[in-house]
C-alpha cells in the first residue's frame, strides 16, 4: 500500500457535498501566516504517541501527536504524518504499533522526536507483529488500511489488530509547544 489516495466526494444526508478531492474547487484559500496558524492550533492539547516498527532486524520509532480513533466497526485509527518523514514509506507497508506515552516517558518521546537522550534504554516488547515500548499507557498493534492526501501530511488510516492498556498511569501531553502532564484535581 504505497499509493496516497485523494479524498473522495462525500455527501451528507441531504446530498450536499462537503469534502472533495478537487483542491481547486471554489475560491482560493485565504493567506495565513503558517507560524501563527501553528501557534493557534497549539492551543489544543494533545496526547503523545510513538509509532514503532521493525525494518531489516532493527526497531525504529517516531513521535506523533496527531492520532485519533476513527471507527469501532471495523476498528480503525488515524495518524497524520509529514510527507517528508523518512518513516512514512515503511509505515505504509508493514505492521506498526502506536504507543501512548505516559507522563514518565518524556525521554522516550524526545528520543523518537529526534532529540537523542543520553543513557536512555528502550525496553522493547516483541511479542506481536510490530515492536512496542514497554510501560506505555496504551498500545495498538496496527496494519495499514488506507492513506489519504492531507496537504503537507499523509493521513494514514490503520486497522487495529490488538491493543492493551494500563489503568494506573497518567498521559504525557503536548500543548503550545511544551511537554506536560495532567494537573492533579486534588481528589
Amino acid at each position: 500500500m504505497t499509493e496516497v489516495l485523494s479524498a473522495p466526494v462525500i455527501q451528507n444526508r441531504a446530498g450536499a457535498s462537503f469534502l472533495s478531492g478537487d483542491r481547486n474547487a471554489g475560491s482560493e484559500a485565504p493567506a495565513f501566516d503558517p507560524r501563527q496558524l501553528r501557534n493557534t492550533l497549539g492551543n489544543f492539547a494533545t496526547g503523545v504517541t510513538v509509532l514503532t516498527y521493525e525494518s531489516a532486524g532493527s526497531n525504529y520509532g517516531m513521535t506523533v501527536n496527531s492520532f485519533t480513533s476513527v471507527s469501532l466497526e471495523p476498528p480503525l485509527v488515524l495518524v497524520s504524518l509529514m510527507r517528508s518523514s523518512q518513516a512514512l514509506s515503511y509505515l505504509m507497508e508493514r505492521p506498526f504499533a502506536i504507543n501512548v506515552m505516559g507522563d514518565d516517558q518524556l525521554g522516550t518521546a524526545l528520543q523518537f522526536a529526534g532529540k537523542p537522550q543520553d543513557d536512555l534504554t528502550i525496553d522493547w516488547v516483541l511479542d506481536e507483529s510490530a515492536p512496542r515500548i514497554s510501560g506505555s499507557l496504551a498500545h495498538f498493534q496496527c496494519t495499514p488500511w488506507a492513506a489519504y492526501d492531507g496537504g503537507d501530511h499523509v493521513l494514514l488510516l490503520a486497522r487495529v489488530e490488538s491493543f492493551g492498556q494500563q489503568d494506573d498511569g497518567r498521559p504525557l501531553l503536548f500543548h503550545r509547544g511544551q511537554w506536560g502532564e495532567l494537573a492533579s484535581s486534588g481528589r
